[in-house]
């Protein structure tokens, strides 16, 4: 993977150890301090896990002086919390971190500092702004997220072998950058090439950026590795209803629906391929079931829309359908189905005020499509 002018929080980890930041550093102290840290992530993690806020907060106030003088502990519990979605308390953190840089930054100004210390400089004061950035990309603010990551991604950091580019590949994807969050993820399946959850997230990546053929490939291998990994049949049935295979997808959602009786999307997309056969009945079924479970989701939405069109019940089928928009305004199906309800429900213009929206979104779905495989 070529280092990025530009990129990438959230957190899933990938099944790495706890243990796994404390080297992203050289080490600071004795052996004993290290231990103790070690013993302390271990500790908060499992309040995090256990969801006992009350004794997390607590472990974090005894461990004030430490966290104050030790920027590495800082940074490793910041990665910690930031696992478990804590960002308040990772903020705390990155700034106890972040004066030890600063203040390291300031007595170097004027002086020629020897290579090796001038890197390890670098070093720390990159990892400071990555996790500034995973902290703005939870603000929502994603411009500046990737400005600051990319500002980091020139002194190299993350490094392409490191653990920590499982930070960087869930940011990238939850920031919808997801042709980046792919090329992250490749560099993990090439570290760790039997993870299953790195290739699952890697083919769910692939998908996202239309690249069908790799992402079936790679959800493939994550069910080979691992044929009860939640959501890999989902997933890998998706792709292949986007291929226009819908009897293997069904064969995956189906499997997937065995593992989790409550798997919405699944009921979701059975109910599409029933639509699709002219099975009126079983999509009706399915939906009420998916529905049950999640009355908002999109492509319930979708299809309820597109039966009601099929029925005739157009005010039924535009209630649906503008609550599709609403949610995911650049659905091309959803568009077009509206302007086919509005149309037989006698307003010419919200038809073709649709139906511009769908032409639109084809034009640019196509040129997506080249660039695709331009690549």
């Amino acid at each position: 993977m070529k280092r990025r002018a530009a990129t990438i929080v959230p957190v899933l980890l990938l099944g790495l150890p706890l243990s796994v930041f404390a080297a992203q550093a050289p080490a600071r102290g004795a052996a004993n301090p290290r231990e103790r840290h070690a013993a302390h992530l271990k500790q908060l993690d499992s309040y995090l896990a256990a969801q006992d806020s009350v004794a997390a907060a607590a472990l974090l106030r005894r461990l004030e002086p430490e966290l104050d003088a030790d920027e590495r502990f800082a940074l490793d519990v910041a990665y910690q919390l930031l696992a478990y979605r804590q960002f308040t308390e990772a903020k705390a953190q990155w700034s106890r971190a972040a004066k030890l840089v600063q203040a390291s930054v300031r007595a170097a100004a004027g002086q020629t500092l020897a290579p090796a210390a001038d890197r390890q400089l670098q070093r720390r004061f990159a990892e400071i702004v990555f996790v500034q950035g995973l902290l703005t990309a939870h603000l929502g603010e994603k411009a500046e997220a990737l400005r600051l990551l990319a500002q980091a991604d020139g002194y190299g950091f993350p490094p392409l072998d490191s653990p920590l580019m499982a930070l960087a590949a869930d940011c990238l994807h939850e920031l919808k950058e997801y042709a980046l969050a792919a090329q992250a993820y490749k560099e993990i399946v090439k570290r760790l090439p039997n993870n299953a959850q790195a290739r699952l997230r890697l083919g769910v990546s692939l998908y996202s950026s239309g690249q069908l053929g790799p992402a079936e490939k790679e959800l493939e291998q994550a069910l080979h590795l691992a044929s009860r990994l939640p959501y890999a049949n989902y997933h890998l049935g998706a792709v292949l209803f986007e291929q226009k295979r819908i009897d293997e997808a069904q064969v995956h959602l189906e499997r997937e629906l065995a593992l989790d009786p409550r798997c919405d999307r699944c009921m979701a997309k059975l109910a599409h391929i029933a639509y699709l056969k002219g099975d009126d009945r079983q999509c009706e079924s399915w939906l009420a079931k998916a529905a049950a479970l999640d009355s908002d989701h999109v492509e319930t939405n979708l299809v309820y829309g597109m039966l009601a069109n099929r029925a005739g019940r157009h005010d039924q089928a535009i209630r649906h359908l503008s609550r599709v928009v609403e949610q995911s305004p650049d659905s091309s199906k959803a568009h077009y189905q509206l302007a086919i309800a509005y149309k037989r429900s006698g307003n010419a213009e919200k038809a073709r005020e649709h139906m511009d929206v769908y032409d639109r979104l084809v034009q640019e779905q196509k040129a997506r499509d080249i660039g695709v495989r331009g690549t």
